[in-house]
């Protein structure tokens, strides 16, 4: 082997591992930004980015579609709880007629362009501009209870519902 060959080869080598070291470092950096934006309940801390519109202000709205059981399950969860909560959907409002227990269904596409990114049902606490403050993407039934009882108790910060916009999804 030549000296030229062995001197490429080293070369290489460095650039290998110069590479893998930063992959290492961007590795803990991904980790440590989580750690920091992470609230205590484990969940990410960054406020949600959507904006629903001042049609939807200081509501609950769930983002349901009709085909998706669990959806039917959390129109009539929050029925039963008697939030004032509107349905978001994309269909036509009479496909709703019968499976909205009460409560208004609202068939805005651009709203729901907003939201059809993320799997239905999606429940959504609005402030008073129509922007998302708090979000839940519900697995089960009960975790429809759950954040609604929350939403409607003042927290720290005095506000009711509102202490601080937290994204919250369950796997």
């Amino acid at each position: 082997m030549t000296a030229s060959t062995a001197l490429t080869i080293l070369t290489w080598a460095a650039i290998i591992l110069l590479f893998f070291g930063l992959a290492a470092v961007l590795r803990e950096v991904r980790l440590l930004r989580g750690m920091i934006t992470r609230s205590t309940d484990g969940f990410v801390a960054a406020p949600p980015e959507l904006v629903l519109g001042p049609r939807f202000a200081g509501r609950i709205v769930a983002a349901v579609d009709s085909g998706c059981p669990l959806c039917l399950t959390v129109a009539e969860r929050l029925a039963g709880l008697g939030a004032e909560a509107t349905l978001l959907t994309h269909e036509p409002r009479t496909t709703w007629a019968d499976l909205a227990h009460g409560l208004p269904v609202v068939s805005d596409t651009e709203a729901w362009r907003a939201v059809s990114h993320l799997a239905p049902p999606v429940l959504m606490l609005l402030d008073g501009t129509g922007r998302v403050r708090r979000m839940l993407l519900p697995v089960r039934a009960a975790e429809v209870d759950t954040a609604v009882a929350a939403w409607a108790a003042p927290e720290e910060g005095g506000e009711t519902g509102d202490a601080g916009a937290v994204a919250h999804s369950r796997p």
